[in-house]
């Protein structure tokens, strides 16, 4: 298992775990492959949700490695103690075609035409908050637009060092927002792999900001 083979030594990878009746809750945590196929997980304290834990449910973590990222889904295979858990790999990749990538909101550019023959469609420009994976978009618009239209967008990630991902992108649904903007959902339709490797990335370092946040908050309560 190819995901395996880099985690022979400790790595800081992030995990989204299976919570009964909820959404799935991401945190960042510590692992290592014991042996073939199993993983020790560490936490912080306090982090583990023992009691919600849904120990039926598929963990899927992510992580870095020598410019590239990986993927990989487990099982839990044993709670070791309130900090530690022992994950059973059952799949080292994710189908793209899956929604398994843990969403984020983060502060970044977004470029985006819709593909049309008319030439006189602009390509406008958002900048602000929004919500990413590494398989669609939540962009705010105050254009109408309906489900199945096509968009070529270029996110701007980071100013520098410079970070531009292009791909083409579906509306998949539409929701109204504040300010009398619409949310457009946008399911990415074509993207090239290290485009995808890229926006993940990117979605791993605003979550590790945010649950740090997070702790230097209740630090200080």
């Amino acid at each position: 298992m190819l995901a395996l083979d880099h985690l022979k030594k400790h790595r800081t990878v992030m995990i989204s775990l299976p919570i009964s009746g909820e959404q799935p809750l991401t945190l960042e945590c510590v692992a290592r492959r014991r042996s073939v196929d199993l993983v020790d997980a560490a936490f912080l304290p306090g982090q583990l949700p023992l009691k919600s834990l849904d120990l039926n449910g598929t963990c899927r973590l992510f992580f870095e490695d020598e410019g590239r990222t990986f993927r990989l889904q487990a099982k839990t295979e044993e709670i070791i103690d309130s900090e530690k858990l022992l994950l059973k790999a059952i799949q080292t990749t994710l189908k793209y075609g899956e929604r398994e990538y843990f969403r984020v909101n983060a502060d970044f550019t977004v470029k985006y035409r819709l593909l049309t023959d008319d030439a006189d469609v602009r390509t406008r420009q958002f900048n602000g908050q929004m919500n990413l994976s590494g398989n669609g978009i939540l962009i705010p618009l105050n254009e109408r637009v309906r489900d199945g239209q096509k968009f070529s967008l270029t996110l701007i990630l980071c100013q520098d060092p410079l970070k531009v991902v292009r791909c083409t992108a579906q509306v998949v649904r539409t929701c109204p927002l504040a300010d009398g903007l619409k949310g457009v959902g946008l399911h990415f339709t074509e993207i090239e792999p290290p485009d995808r490797d890229a926006l993940i990335a990117f979605c791993m370092s605003a979550q590790r900001l945010e649950l740090r946040n997070k702790v230097q908050t209740t630090d200080l309560t």
